[in-house]
């Protein structure tokens, strides 16, 4: 307890009174564990320096060529970190959020790889190996919810391709060629007009003669349809993007649009509900086995959804005032230094 009451006294030395924030530890089997530990450790820098100066004892302060490395680390594992939080969200889209996401990842990855640091380089290098194995090739269908986006539409993708595989990419051609062969499927199910009542046919009669010419008309009409059909699209496309930084409920957008673009509003409602990630976050940071015992292991599809549902039921929604996790894990710390502070 001296030593703790000696480094709360660094806190207020360096000016630090009234934080709120305590000293996070390392846990083996969760990652964002050890970001979470480099960035309590580098809000804490001045105190613990302070605290290593005033205590012979502590030996375990970084020196100034390490606090570089944990500053470096601390952000480059940050976008991992921040990117797992948001890909793991369930009440608001996902799928518009994983291209320019992932692709910052990877810019991300290659900047590390080129770094001037050999152990930046390496973790560069190991990283592009995990990346490379599950993420180097880009979903195309998310690729076109980043499309759907009027934050973002065709210029980014193209963009993007142009600064990771170059201009006029084989990558590009394949995503333009998949993304309007994915809205032809969408022309052809919407374009078609539903089939007329069979009491039509009895009380409307057309000779063979005019059946003929008229079939005529009805092929004319079909093409000139579908071609402003198509024009949709690129009207789409055409017209300016929305502010990126600019806060958007996409799907309330399309919602708004719609009888602008009936065509492209169907294919955006599918496309944006799409979810990136089917675990929550805290599954995603632990990577620790998950063990399931034979009975579980053994159930059938149905019983193991009637299961999930029955939780959802009787715990309802999580409170939005409830507690974070994070915060019920925190350091003793924030508490000793809160009742430091209320005493003074």
């Amino acid at each position: 307890m001296a030593r703790k009451q000696r480094f709360l006294e660094c806190i207020v030395q360096v000016g630090m009174r009234g934080t709120r924030r305590g000293l996070r530890q390392d846990v083996p089997t969760r990652w964002n564990s050890t970001y979470l530990m480099l960035y309590s450790a580098i809000y804490y820098r001045r105190a613990l320096i302070n605290f290593a100066l005033s205590d012979i004892d502590f030996k375990c302060c970084p020196s100034p060529d390490e606090w570089d490395k944990i500053e470096k680390i601390s952000k480059f594992l940050g976008y991992f970190y921040e990117v797992t939080l948001l890909f793991s969200g369930t009440k608001y889209p996902t799928s518009n959020l994983f291209f320019p996401k992932v692709f910052v990842i990877q810019h991300n990855i290659q900047q590390a790889m080129r770094h001037q640091d050999g152990f930046m380089r390496q973790m560069g290098l190991e990283t592009n190996m995990k990346f490379e194995k599950y993420w180097s090739d880009y979903s195309l269908i998310l690729g076109i919810a980043i499309v759907m986006d009027p934050r973002y539409k065709m210029e980014f993708v193209e963009w993007a391709y142009s600064k990771l595989y170059g201009v006029n990419s084989e990558q590009l051609k394949q995503f333009i060629d998949t993304l309007f062969s994915v809205f032809d499927v969408y022309v052809e199910k919407w374009s078609n007009p539903d089939n007329s009542s069979g009491f039509m046919s009895e009380s409307c009669s057309q000779t063979e003669g005019e059946d003929t010419i008229l079939e005529e008309f009805d092929a004319n009409y079909k093409n000139g349809s579908t071609s402003n059909m198509k024009n949709e699209f690129h009207k789409y496309l055409d017209e300016e993007r929305l502010e990126r930084k600019k806060e958007l409920d996409v799907l309330s957008w399309w919602k708004m649009e719609q009888f602008r673009y009936p065509i492209l509003f169907h294919m955006a409602c599918d496309v944006l509900t799409i979810p990136i990630s089917t675990v929550a976050s805290e599954s995603a940071f632990n990577i620790a086995g998950r063990v399931l015992d034979q009975y579980r292991s053994s159930l059938l599809l149905d019983i193991v959804q009637a299961l999930l549902c029955t939780r959802d039921w009787i715990f309802g929604k999580k409170d939005q005032d409830q507690t974070d996790l994070e915060q019920l894990t925190e350091d003793v710390l924030d508490l000793t230094l809160n009742r430091q502070d209320h005493t003074n």
